[in-house]
């Protein structure tokens, strides 16, 4: 049950995250002044991470919590941690996605923004929801 409980928290945050950043950046023309398309992943992700960590300040156990996290009655300890994995998530998908863009031919960069990045936002997190629920003491 908390498994599902905090990847459907997931989910909705991330849902609503990228739809926040996609607006900001078209009313901002924040990745408009990028010239390289293959660095504008890494950017969106970027800034994506910079919101988590910024939500981070305010509430430590993260943006998913603020959705009736309290409800499923885990530690502050597994939400601390479900939250550095999601931020991490974020970083590393934009560290990947400049280095996959900088030494790849652009069939393989294409094939990792449309597998590659999609199926880490999927799994990973499930992954780490199921961990954490495992290792954690509730």
């Amino acid at each position: 049950m908390n498994l599902w409980g905090m990847y459907w928290r997931y989910l909705l945050s991330i849902s609503l995250t990228l739809v926040l950043v996609a607006f900001l950046s078209e009313q901002l023309n924040l990745l408009n002044v990028v010239n390289n398309s293959g660095l504008l992943p890494t950017i969106y992700w970027s800034i994506i991470a910079v919101l988590f960590i910024s939500i981070t300040l305010f509430q430590n156990k993260g943006l998913p919590y603020v959705f009736l996290g309290s409800r499923l009655h885990l530690t502050n300890k597994a939400w601390c941690w479900f939250n550095f994995m999601t931020i991490s998530l974020f970083i590393v998908l934009a560290v990947i996605g400049y280095i996959v863009n900088q030494i790849t031919k652009a069939e393989v960069w294409a094939l990792y923004k449309l597998f590659g990045q999609p199926l880490c936002l999927v799994f990973l997190p499930l992954f780490g929801a199921w961990f954490i629920t495992r290792r954690v003491k509730t």
